[in-house]
């Protein structure tokens, strides 16, 4: 082991209140030196506060860890404190007149070896766009308010030069992460990803079993590969965490707890829980686990256990996204509100789980197309449309013989009138933030 590797450490439940006493203090001390040096008035100064109290409620069910000197309160909220962290927060900021999203899964290749069948961007096609149209819309999306990149394939590494380049281009504004399967890693890449500005990685594991596993996707030695990756990047410090998509079996039998041991077991610090979703190569299937009270229940009662119970100090900080989309936290919050998708060839679309286009950056300005979205997103819903509108996608593709996802902004502006999206979550609706 090196002096390099990952200082982790989750936070015990019964201190947890006093981490957050700790950066409440720290944010009220920051925004009151600029109230006290007239950089903002005092109006503008209370309703800031007010909504940053607001929003950390919607973080305080998870646990808190501290990572590398710094404090983790969920996975796409950037570390506190730091320049990501305060870019994130001018969301709330009343002074920000349009706010934009806090994070995006930007995907820079459509290069990948492995055939996982629930693939979101299996049906995506054609070339990767253009490094330098690439690093400009990074930058747009920079000044938009993304503080939290997720940087992702296909398999980024297997376009190692591009992804250098690219994670050079980003200022401090951004924390920056990458998305792998860890095909193609070595000690000396890790350096050179840390060097060029990486702060973490999201690496894939959906079955806890090696077998399993590699026959999931398509590669043998998919398993080993991944693990070897979670040392190496652990060595180097960069932080680690753990993509998985359970199905229906995995939740009903058990197995999901056999990933958080693995986790603990490979000095991973963070665990996102996604359920498979009706999207990309699972477009046309059902989505047992959302139908289902019995496993949606399972999932709340295991974050409950793994972050406020008996469990929460044993583990690395396991976020499971039916939490955070919650009704009564964020909703959804696709569309450029608080996250949105970006794909190898250049599409704007609301989710990376919401295969349907608002235009392609080849074609016009980032900032012409992020806004036409934001225009059919105007506010958080308490309805998950990756769920409740994977079969009005598909039928729309069918009807129209789409030949590729995602659905091209023609049919897609039609599409979503029809989509109902639920009431305004309360969390947002008591900050006000979109309030006109």
């Amino acid at each position: 082991m090196t002096n390099n590797r990952t200082h982790q450490k989750s936070i015990h439940p019964l201190f947890k209140p006093l981490v957050y006493a700790y950066m409440i203090t720290y944010l009220f001390i920051k925004y009151t030196t600029d109230l006290a040096t007239f950089k903002m008035g005092p109006i503008h100064y209370i309703i800031f506060l007010k909504r940053l109290l607001i929003a950390l409620r919607g973080f305080y069910s998870n646990k808190v860890i501290k990572v590398n000197g710094g404090y983790r309160f969920q996975l796409y909220l950037p570390t506190f404190p730091s320049p990501s962290f305060f870019h994130a927060l001018k969301k709330f900021d009343p002074a920000n007149k349009d706010p934009g999203p806090i994070t995006v899964v930007f995907s820079m290749t459509k290069a990948c070896s492995y055939k996982c069948p629930h693939c979101y961007q299996r049906n995506d096609k054609g070339p990767d766009l253009e490094i330098n149209l690439l690093k400009k819309v990074a930058s747009q999306m920079q000044d938009l308010g993304v503080a939290m990149f997720d940087i992702e394939g296909g398999e980024p590494l297997l376009r190692f030069d591009r992804l250098l380049d690219l994670l050079r281009s980003f200022d401090e504004r951004a924390e920056l992460w990458v998305n792998t399967t860890g095909e193609g890693l070595t000690v000396e890449r890790a350096k050179e990803l840390k060097a060029a500005g990486l702060y973490g990685v999201m690496i894939s594991l959906h079955t806890p079993d090696a077998q399993s596993y590699d026959q999931f996707t398509g590669v043998p030695g998919s398993f080993e590969t991944a693990q070897k990756a979670f040392e190496i990047f652990y060595q180097e410090g960069i932080v680690t965490a753990i993509n998985c998509c359970p199905n229906a079996e995995m939740i009903r039998t058990g197995s999901l707890e056999k990933i958080f041991e693995l986790a603990k077991e490979w000095n991973v610090a963070l665990v996102q829980v996604i359920h498979a979703k009706p999207s990309g190569a699972w477009l046309y299937e059902k989505d047992e686990i959302f139908e289902s009270e019995e496993l949606m229940q399972k999932l709340y009662e295991y974050h409950h256990s793994y972050n406020n119970g008996h469990r929460a100090t044993k583990y690395p900080s396991i976020l499971f996204q039916v939490m955070e989309e919650d009704r009564n936290h964020f909703g959804c919050t696709a569309g450029g509100i608080d996250r949105f998708y970006f794909n190898h060839e250049g599409e704007v679309q609301p989710c990376e789980f919401v295969n349907v286009s608002f235009g392609n950056v080849k074609e016009e300005d980032f900032l012409t197309i992020f806004k036409r979205m934001r225009a059919n997103f105007p506010t958080p819903g308490t309805n998950w449309l990756c769920c409740t509108e994977a079969y009005s996608i598909g039928k729309c593709m069918k009807e129209n013989e789409v030949p590729k996802t995602p659905l091209p902004r023609c049919y897609t502006e039609e599409l979503v009138k029809s989509w109902n999206k639920g009431e305004e979550t309360k969390l947002y609706k008591d900050m006000g933030v979109y309030k006109k």
